[in-house]
């Protein structure tokens, strides 16, 4: 069963059990209360009839012929009681004396041992003059109005709980639209999704956590047609990469094979440079997967960061002395120790500042910056270079891309030492960005947690 029918069935079902106990409930409320006005009505003719039987007897100062005088008020009564509605509405009264002999009765023989007699002294100041019994005789007009005022009330609940579980289920039933219309939306997507379709994108229009769901669904879609790009384009440059060395290896030998090309020490090292190349290339991927993926192990060591800067950049200034380069280093004020995998960052560092020094012309300079910011140690490389597009920048950090098209690429490498310097700063909890401006230089921040 689909969930807009399962809700509509739940409200019927809860509309139905509200009603049932709801017309219980009130019946026996209203029956009870009118109950207890008619009791309250007989109590009250009942004190005026008491009160009729002590005004006679302090007027004559006996009961004898208090039975014509309680006839008359019953007639009062009555008459009083057609005036509101109410036929034959009467209460038997019997007067015994203090010897206990009935004086006055004005009760049908049938009620005089009716349960429901209410039964007082009558007493006046102090003295008892007699007893007198009371029979509330409940007369089938009443009896018709009380039925009739409980039948009223029913039909009243009855038509009210119609009403409001008509109105209810028209409300559920859009309701009910409401809620499954976007999850159909996106049982429809996950469907697209799971066929292959990643450019599929659902569009909810409301502002609740169904929007929110959709949105997220949407963004899923994205990153996983990203993705799949992502990894075609990979296995399309992977292959590529690995084409051209390969290709190379396979003619020479083809070559020496068929005695065009005779086995010198140049041509097994070039053939060498070759399979050192696809070496380093397979390599490389390995590390930018295993970085990628946050499964790279590292070896952690405590190390102080200027120190650890200053050993690297001496390894290069023999390559700024040759261009001319000024290689600069400006070091934090204090000691700053860090936790550091060091064969990875110094791949890193060797990363960006062979590249700052590779792009920066003869006489140029690269200056390299260690400071705190925050909580994190930050290390600038920043060349006077020729600069980079700022339409290149976002994909700088991409595998394969190179910013110079035309860059051979046993110069320029195989495009991947800036993916690898991002996915080794980033398991290290840091991050790594760039800034250029064409013709003034760019400069690469790393970010590294102190703690």
């Amino acid at each position: 069963m689909k969930l807009r029918g399962k809700i509509l069935i739940s409200l019927t079902t809860v509309i139905i059990f509200m009603g049932l106990f709801q017309s219980l409930f009130f019946q026996t409320r209203v029956e009870k209360i009118f109950e207890n006005y008619l009791s309250e009505n007989d109590e009250m003719k009942i004190d005026m009839m008491k009160q009729t039987v002590i005004s006679y007897y302090n007027s004559t100062g006996s009961l004898k012929g208090v039975d014509q005088f309680l006839e008359s008020s019953n007639r009062i009564m009555m008459n009083m009681g057609k005036m509101m509605g109410n036929q034959d509405e009467t209460i038997g009264i019997i007067i015994a004396d203090t010897a206990g002999e009935i004086v006055a009765n004005t009760t049908p023989k049938n009620m005089e041992n009716n349960a429901s007699s209410v039964t007082e002294p009558i007493v006046i100041e102090g003295k008892t003059i007699g007893t007198f019994k009371a029979y509330p005789i409940k007369s089938a007009s009443v009896s018709r109005i009380e039925q009739q005022f409980v039948q009223s009330v029913n039909l009243t609940i009855l038509l009210g709980f119609l009403f409001a579980g008509i109105i209810t289920l028209i409300i559920g039933f859009f309701l009910s639209k409401k809620i499954t219309s976007p999850l159909s939306q996106l049982v429809s997507g996950i469907e697209h999704v799971s066929k292959g379709n990643t450019k599929y994108q659902v569009k909810i229009d409301s502002k609740d956590e169904f929007k929110q769901l959709g949105d997220a669904f949407n963004q899923m879609t994205e990153t996983l047609e990203k993705t799949e790009h992502i990894r075609k384009s990979l296995v399309a440059d992977v292959a590529h990469e690995l084409r051209t060395p390969l290709a190379i290896i396979r003619a020479k030998l083809e070559s020496i094979q068929a005695g065009a090309l005779e086995a010198t020490e140049e041509v097994i090292l070039n053939v060498s440079d070759e399979v050192y190349r696809l070496s380093r290339l397979v390599n490389d991927l390995q590390q930018l997967s295993l970085a990628e993926s946050k499964t790279l192990s590292l070896h952690k060591k405590r190390t102080e960061i200027n120190g650890f800067m200053e050993s690297i950049l001496s390894q290069f200034e023999w390559f700024a002395d040759e261009k001319g380069i000024k290689l600069q280093l400006n070091k934090s004020s204090n000691d700053l120790f860090i936790e550091i995998d060091q064969d990875r960052m110094t791949q890193v560092v060797v990363n960006l500042l062979g590249n700052a020094l590779r792009y920066t012309p003869d006489n140029g300079t690269v200056t390299v910056h260690v400071k705190v910011e925050g909580e994190s140690v930050v290390l600038s490389f920043k060349d006077t270079g020729p600069g980079i597009d700022e339409q290149k920048l976002p994909f700088i950090f991409e595998r394969f891309y190179r910013i110079d098209d035309s860059r051979k690429r046993d110069e320029g490498g195989a495009g991947l030492g800036l993916s690898i310097a991002k996915g080794f700063v980033e398991i290290h909890g840091g991050n790594i960005n760039v800034t250029s401006t064409k013709g003034e230089g760019t400069e690469f921040k790393v970010s590294l947690p102190i703690q």
